[in-house]
Parts: C-alpha cells; structure tokens; sequence
C-alpha cells in the first residue's frame, strides 16, 4: 500500500503564466507535475483525498511572475473493468494567486489575481499491471471554470477547454522505481478572442530509490513543447513555439495516522534549455490520503 498510494500524483494540471507562443504566453501544462514515483501504478479500489499546494516564479523583480496554488481533489479507483483494466475517474478544484511585474520605459506596474481557477477533470482512466510493468491510460479535461475577462492582463483562466490525453508507465525491481508520462493536450478556441492555441507534448519522468519502505528519493523532471501553430485572431506573425526542460530532486514518505496511510512527496523543479520562455523555479508538496 505504501508504494501502491503514490501514483495519483500525476493527475493535476494548472494555469501557468510563463511565456511562449500560446495565447498570452501561458499554457495548462505546469512542468514536471506528472512525475513522481509509481505513476502508472493501480492503488487499490476505493475513493482517495488527493492535495496538491505548489509555489512558482520566474522572471526578475522588474520582469516577472509568480503563481501559488492549490488543488484538492477526489478520485475513485473502482473495482469495474474496462479492456481488461481498473477503471477510475475523480475531479480537482483550482484555487490561485498569481502575480506579474512588467517594467517599460523605466515605468514598473504590478498586476495581481486570485481566486477559482480552471478545474482539472478526469472521466475516465484505465489502469494495468504485468509484473514489474504498470501502465495506465487516461484522458483529462481542463474546464473552464476560472473567471475571465479579455481586457484583463492577469485571469485565473483561459476561457477555453484543454483535452489532455495521457500514457503513464512505471517500472520497478526491489527497491527502484522508474516512471515516465507522455501527454499530448489539445487546446480549443477562445471563444472571447477567438484565439486558438496549438497542441501541445510534455514528457515527465522520475528515476527514485526507496531507501525503506516509506521512504524514497529520486530526480523527476519533464520535456515540453507546443507542437503546433496558433490558430485566430491576434496570431503574432512572428510568433515561435515555447519549448523547454525541467529537473529537480523529489522526495516521497508515508506514515501511518491511526490505520490509515498518508503519502507526502515534495519536489523542486528548475527549468532549463528554454525557447521563447521565462525559466522558472517550482516548489510542490502533495498530499494522498484513502478514505
């Protein structure tokens, strides 16, 4: 159970506020999110309390951003199969603070918004274990539940849906754990702008050792990048696609509270081999606890 508990950490996604060619510099893809130890592994059934709470910046105190947020949610691992895999499905509310410093001509404006962000959905997920080898296949949907307003520099949504679709696949022998997620997230048409970001790929990964059975260490990390053109209007002409990298140490730990199991992980991701982007810095801490 401990090992088993740790994988419902890839199912968040968030508003970020770093910039590439999508709309307004931003995407829902946040770096190095999906990876952590066991993340196409099957928890056994039953409904799960699942908290994420993250800090990130980017920029410098003249030209820069931040984003705090955090997203509880409930997933539901059932005992129905689907192709002959475990089916789940669950839900996680968004709630932010996001900031942004612009300096032009010697003149500095901050800006700032917070509140209800984008919710991140998950209908349905399949999930399969052959020995050593666990896989699972998922679709997530962002939604637009965020407030918005097209005249505003900073929003706590995109206005848009967000189909995520996603491969995991972990790997483990005694006491190592190698993780991997691919996603491909394909974005619609803001219907406020009529403005339409290109699809987007992201890669995450995590290589971790158990040094007992609580506890683990490893490095996470993940690849993006925005695979097609923007689309609309407002398209800028000379608009090149955000690609970039991200790497950092995770740590895992889980303890008993009462006869319950409660996982922690904490990781720090710093980006790196960017293209038209603003390297960034993140901090995340999660949360898993089993009703």
């Amino acid at each position: 159970m401990k090992r088993m508990i740790k994988n419902l950490a890839f199912l968040a996604l968030i508003c970020s506020v770093t910039a590439n060619a999508a709309e307004n510099g931003g995407s829902q893809y946040l770096p190095g999110f999906y990876g952590d130890f066991g993340m196409g592994m099957t928890p056994e059934s039953g409904t799960y309390l699942s908290n994420f709470a993250g800090y990130n910046w980017a920029g410098s105190s003249d030209n820069g951003s931040s984003l705090a947020f955090e997203l509880p949610g409930v997933m539901h691992v059932s005992e129905q199969k689907i192709l002959n895999g475990t089916y789940w499905f669950g839900f996680f509310p968004y709630a932010l603070h996001t900031t942004a410093t612009t300096t032009t001509d010697g003149v500095k404006k901050d800006y700032a918004r917070g509140g209800a962000g984008d919710m991140y959905a998950v209908p349905i997920l399949l999930s399969w274990q052959w020995k050593e080898l666990s896989f699972l296949a998922f679709e997530g949907i962002v939604v637009p539940t965020g407030a918005y307003d097209k005249d505003r520099y900073l929003n706590a949504g995109r206005n848009a849906w967000t189909f995520d679709n996603n491969f995991s696949a972990t790997w483990t022998h005694d006491k190592f754990d190698l993780s991997m997620t691919f996603g491909y997230m394909v974005n619609t048409e803001n219907t406020a702008t009529h403005y339409k970001t290109g699809d987007e790929v992201h890669v995450d990964y995590s290589a971790g050792y158990y040094l007992t059975p609580e506890f683990g260490l490893g490095v996470t990390g993940s690849y993006y990048r925005q695979v097609k053109n923007d689309t609309g209007t407002g398209v800028p002409i000379d608009a090149i696609a955000g690609e970039y990298s991200s790497i950092g140490p995770v740590a895992t730990y889980t303890l008993k509270m009462g006869e319950k199991d409660v996982s922690f992980s904490a990781k720090w991701l710093h980006e790196y081999g960017v293209n038209n982007h603003i390297a960034g810095d993140y901090v995340i801490l999660r949360t898993i606890l089993k009703f």
